[in-house]
């Protein structure tokens, strides 16, 4: 059941309606039972490694809080420090050899069936790592385990966010997903219009940019040099697009029942280097790898002494980046790993890391030469010379993880230098194969809007009151040509597992 569909809009809106005319304390249970026929809808098999995650990862976390309740309950028998350590020792190991299991099996499932297998169940990316990362909140005692395994359920499998996230936590949702909300025609009008707003960027813009990537990745070895510029640009605008489409889509349907997700993106293209660009994209990815294996890592203890060692034979400020920089390789390898088990993904993550780790360890040098040069680091110009740059550094790192190869990879990059075709510039419709000249008119008017909505909430205005201050007949207007425009020629074929770029995970 794509979330493109008229059949998840019929699905969505009989869902409504029996959610809101359910006693308040039973409308979890409503979700619980929408839960299943979504992910029903893609197959029996698909289900089972779904209910496999959960009745682990519940059973996990409540065997872990028993056992803190035990460690508790027997620390009031102890009457000496001695008594009081070998029993909080004892208890650390009991819990930690249960999240071995837990944390062994479950990941160990995603890579089985994702990279050996090649027989990736739907979501399990997702719902494994936001079980993984519930069992790990639970274990630092971050919140209590939930009691009722349907309402982990609940939680876990929540559908909306099954194809691509965000990646939630527990303690943020529990009260949103378990506490009934009244009925708000506001509140659904205005999560209607975030998935009208979702439905245009993916199937205006994100489809129509596709045909372009696809008609440049298409042609090969005739694909003129010129072409890579296109393909620094293309392909994360429509990745953008698609994804951002997507959770606008699934914010909106969650915000009709009143459950606010964690947003996904802070308008990433305004981001002036690398490391925030990955503070504005795809946010709640960033911070599971920043919890759950950057911090454990760089501040475990063994970096930590591995730095102190370094302080000996290094300079201070590269041996006090030791830690972190050990850190950023093992989170941009997995990163890369879980884009993609061929090695041009994990060179696409390699070079996030070059890049983060060389700024970081030059800012010192960029410093004297903004001083030099009397650039002031502030003005609108720099800024925007920041802006563009980091776009087509991340263009660039995109060729290797769209590539079919590293080698593909590589040799695209080598062309824009043995291959380039200056008299194609002449024929501008010609760079953007794949569309017809009014399609690329939508796209670029698609493109514009965008823009506006995204400087809009760059300065910090909210949305809908925005929209609120424009005339009703001119705002209503508006929302009908966004309608007219998906309805018209957005593209309505895709299917769940391959309708969004991210579904693939």
């Amino acid at each position: 059941m794509s979330i493109l569909s008229i059949r998840f809009l019929a699905f969505l809106a009989v869902l409504l309606l029996i959610y809101y005319l359910s006693p308040v304390r039973w409308r979890w249970v409503v979700l619980l039972f929408a839960n299943i026929i979504f992910y029903l809808s893609a197959g029996v098999k698909n289900a089972g490694f779904l209910a496999v995650t959960t009745v682990t990862a519940w059973g996990g976390a409540r065997l872990v809080e028993q056992i803190n309740e035990k460690y508790k309950e027997l620390r009031k028998l102890c009457s000496t420090k001695e008594e009081k350590q070998e029993n909080r020792t004892s208890c650390v190991k009991q819990k930690k050899k249960v999240m071995t299991v837990i944390l062994f099996f479950n990941l160990g499932l995603w890579i089985l069936m994702k990279y050996f297998l090649k027989a990736s169940p739907l979501g399990i990316s997702f719902y494994t790592f936001i079980a993984m990362g519930y069992c790990i909140d639970v274990y630092r005692g971050k919140y209590p385990a939930e009691k009722n395994l349907c309402r982990f359920f609940v939680f876990l499998a929540f559908f909306p966010q099954m194809l691509q996230g965000p990646f939630s936590r527990y303690d943020r949702m529990k009260d949103d997903l378990f506490t009934g909300h009244p009925f708000s025609s506001d509140r659904l009008g205005e999560g209607a219009l975030r998935m009208l707003w979702g439905f245009f960027k993916k199937m205006v813009v994100a489809e129509k940019l596709g045909c372009v990537t696809a008609s440049i990745y298409a042609g090969g070895d005739t694909s003129g040099g010129i072409y890579v510029l296109v393909l620094l640009i293309v392909p994360t605008l429509q990745l953008y697009a698609d994804f951002s489409g997507y959770m606008d889509i699934v914010c909106g349907v969650s915000r009709m029942f009143g459950i606010c997700l964690q947003e996904n993106f802070r308008q990433p293209f305004f981001a002036r280097s690398i490391e925030e660009k990955w503070r504005r994209w795809h946010i709640t990815l960033g911070d599971w790898f920043k919890d759950y294996i950057f911090y454990p890592i760089s501040m475990g203890k063994w970096a930590q002494d591995l730095g102190r060692k370094c302080r000996k034979k290094m300079k201070p400020a590269i041996a006090r980046m030791v830690p972190s920089y050990i850190s950023f390789l093992v989170v941009w390898t997995v990163t890369g790993f879980w884009h993609g088990s061929a090695l041009h993904f994990l060179i696409w993550g390699w070079l996030n890391l070059i890049i983060i780790a060389g700024s970081m360890q030059l800012a010192p040098f960029y410093a004297k030469m903004r001083e030099r040069f009397h650039i002031k680091e502030e003005s609108k110009g720099f800024i925007l010379f920041q802006m563009i740059r980091t776009m087509l550094l991340v263009g660039m790192m995109s060729i290797f993880s769209d590539a079919p190869s590293a080698s593909a990879a590589f040799s695209i990059c080598a062309s824009l230098f043995t291959k380039f075709n200056w008299g194609l510039i002449k024929y501008p419709l010609l760079l953007l194969p794949g569309l017809e000249g009014w399609e690329i008119a939508a796209v670029g008017l698609g493109l514009i809007l965008m823009l506006i909505v995204d400087i809009i909430k760059e300065k910090g205005y909210e949305i809908y009151s925005v929209l609120r201050k424009i005339p009703m007949p001119v705002r209503y207007l508006g929302y009908a040509f966004l309608f007219y425009f998906v309805i018209l020629i957005g593209n309505t074929g895709a299917d769940l597992t391959g309708g969004f770029l991210y579904a693939q995970f």
